[in-house]
């Protein structure tokens, strides 16, 4: 095998390892379980068993073949003992744990059961995944709802005004907020061109990698600055009259 071949990742070597391991497991408590199960059981019931299994097997199996065979070993002093008590011949040399037929049966069902829970657990992680969009979602209306509710209430504030309650937001917060922190903050980023400008009229320290107004900027809120208190000064004149 080359090197590449060696570092590449393969999903189906490591789906088989898991279930070897899980089959592992559940043969150990398979085991166990029997010897807790069939304690009342009596020595011809043993051998009934043992011999049910060696023709479904096909020949006289090992007593690490069969589920239940350390527990019965020990019922007759060892295999020996129960393979002369069941009328069996001596078994074939041991098979590697995959080949024996209790491997291979829970094998199979392990990994139908490995799959599933796979299956089940992706598809948990997907609805979390998708909850977590739709309340991100609503979230963002609600702050939509709630700037535009704020901002027409504050629409006809002063700049002062608007810089004020900026400093209050950041007093409340501990720091200078960003936009994201603050209610009405698209009208107050409107207002003032662009929000780091607002943040150094109200004598707040711009948060860090926040980069400062341009002069284009600065030059074109003092622009509407001057429009809109000339479209302020023009009503007043008008009554005057």
């Amino acid at each position: 095998m080359t090197q590449e071949g060696r570092g590449r990742f393969r999903g189906d070597e490591w789906f088989n390892q898991k279930v070897h391991q899980r089959v592992k497991v559940s043969l150990e408590e398979q085991e166990a379980r029997f010897a807790r199960e069939h304690k009342a059981d009596t020595d011809e019931q043993l051998l009934e068993y043992v011999r049910a299994f060696a023709k479904e097997l096909g020949r006289t199996p090992n007593c690490c073949e069969i589920i239940g065979g350390v527990y019965i070993s020990s019922r007759f002093g060892n295999w020996s003992g129960v393979l002369a008590a069941a009328g069996l011949p001596g078994p074939h040399k041991v098979p590697q744990l995959k080949n024996r037929l209790i491997y291979k049966r829970e094998f199979k069902r392990q990994s139908a059961l490995f799959k599933q829970e796979r299956q089940d657990a992706e598809s948990q992680r997907q609805e979390r995944r998708e909850q977590a969009v739709q309340e991100a979602a609503e979230a963002r209306q609600a702050r939509a709802q709630q700037n535009g509710e704020w901002s027409l209430a504050h629409q006809d504030d002063t700049d002062e005004q608007l810089l004020d309650y900026l400093r209050q937001c950041a007093a409340r917060l501990g720091h200078s907020p960003v936009k994201s922190e603050v209610e009405g903050a698209d009208l107050i980023g409107k207002r003032f061109v662009t929000w780091p400008l607002a943040l150094q009229l109200a004598g707040l320290e711009l948060p860090r990698d926040m980069k400062p107004p341009k002069a284009s900027q600065i030059s074109d809120y003092r622009r509407l600055r001057k429009q809109r208190l000339a479209a302020q000064t023009q009503p007043m004149e008008a009554q005057s009259v």
